[in-house]
């Protein structure tokens, strides 16, 4: 069933870590991403030819079509098209990151499934399971925002009869008749349903990660808050549990390792982005659009916002997890423990310490913080095309 992975927690039937990826795995097999086991041949082709058209085809088309018409542009058909432009540049080098780098999603599912052999308890499966709905939950949002962008923009440009993006076609002119433009437009649509699915899929993949990773943190400082409160166990046997929660951590740190070359390299992109575009939204948002290119520019912004903003939130909310960590650790029931139990106790609080973090290209922290100040750029592109009155201008010309 479509919806089988979000499913409320069966006491005989939980789902497990490596089930936050289901949906986006789905997608990953769509987009010519994850080989199936047999038809290898056949789907390598249409693997080739999906990369040709969405990640190839679609910035050299809107590259022609800027050179050929930019003399026919509207204002709102030219920021549209610097808008498509921009997205489909960053796309090729999203897509490229996490193929390179796909042996972390490998490596990332085999440790969440590890740390799930610790979820001993029900309280800790049902703890997962809720996790793992929430992350396919946020798969689902996302397809949606993403699809109403593009049937939103396709709609609003075929009831003012014009191309929605304008990509260059060279079988098709959509000026000669009627037919050729809903030829020309359909085609636009379902590469833009392809492209788009690319980029959802680029853009998502670091919230499941870091999602999945704080019920993971929650359950190990909820393990440390329990160690040395069972009378009925031996120092040799608490002391076994602290190992056990070390272990634990080491495996936590691990799958930061694992994901942070993509997650880094994708949001550093990502950033590049969102200030330009974000910025050419709202111009057109703010004195070109009309209403129903006004809706379509809005479920835009909404795609720009998810792009980084969930992530960014995320990566601080990680911190706190940290920073709690630290603080189960020391506030633990330890001070009658024996002396090996402390010495690794002190161990486990130094490692502690060093927050799980993540930077964009290893330059800038990825945080709220950051995110507000690469969207700021929008707001000050807006402000110089008012101060300038070029927002009139265009108008006249």
């Amino acid at each position: 069933m479509l919806f089988n992975y979000l499913r409320k927690q069966n006491l005989t039937n939980l789902l497990t870590s490596p089930d936050s990826f289901r949906y986006f795995e789905y997608g990953m097999f769509c987009m010519g991403w994850h080989t199936p086991a047999t038809h290898k041949i056949i789907y390598y082709i249409a693997s080739c030819l999906i990369f040709a058209w969405c990640v190839v085809y679609l910035p050299i088309g809107i590259s022609i079509s800027f050179q050929k018409d930019i003399n026919t542009f509207t204002p709102n058909e030219l920021l549209t098209v610097m808008q498509l432009f921009f997205n489909s540049v960053g796309m090729p080098f999203k897509v490229l990151f996490f193929n390179v780098y796909i042996s972390g999603f490998y490596k990332a599912k085999k440790l969440l499934s590890e740390m799930d052999k610790r979820c001993t308890t029900l309280e800790e499966r049902v703890e997962v399971h809720r996790g793992v709905v929430c992350c396919n939950k946020a798969y689902l949002i996302y397809q949606f925002i993403y699809t109403a962008y593009t049937i939103s923009t396709f709609l609003s440009a075929a009831l003012s009869g014009k191309l929605p993006w304008r990509i260059y076609n060279p079988f098709v002119d959509w000026r000669e008749s009627r037919s050729s433009f809903w030829k020309a437009a359909l085609n636009e649509t379902a590469l833009m349903l392809f492209a788009v699915t690319q980029t959802l899929m680029s853009d998502l993949y670091p919230l499941l990660y870091g999602l999945i990773l704080r019920v993971h943190l929650k359950l190990l400082r909820l393990r440390v808050e329990k160690l040395c409160t069972d009378p009925r166990k031996s120092d040799a046997e608490n002391e076994q549990d602290l190992i056990n929660c070390i272990k634990d951590h080491k495996l936590i740190i691990e799958y930061a390792a694992a994901i942070r070359p993509a997650v880094t390299r994708t949001i550093f992109i990502q950033f590049l982005l969102i200030g330009i575009c974000l910025g050419l939204s709202m111009i057109n948002l703010l004195f070109f659009s009309d209403i129903w290119t006004g809706l379509a520019t809005v479920a835009y912004i909404n795609g720009l916002m998810v792009q980084t903003f969930p992530f960014c939130f995320v990566c601080d909310l990680l911190k706190t997890d940290c920073e709690l960590l630290v603080s189960a650790i020391f506030h633990s029931n330890w001070i009658s423990s024996s002396r090996s139990y402390k010495s690794s106790l002190i161990y486990f609080l130094k490692n502690a310490q060093k927050s799980i973090a993540f930077t964009a290209g290893s330059i800038f922290p990825i945080s709220t913080g950051s995110n507000i100040k690469v969207a700021k750029l929008a707001f000050s592109v807006v402000t110089f095309v008012n101060q300038l009155n070029i927002a009139d201008r265009l108008t006249k010309n």
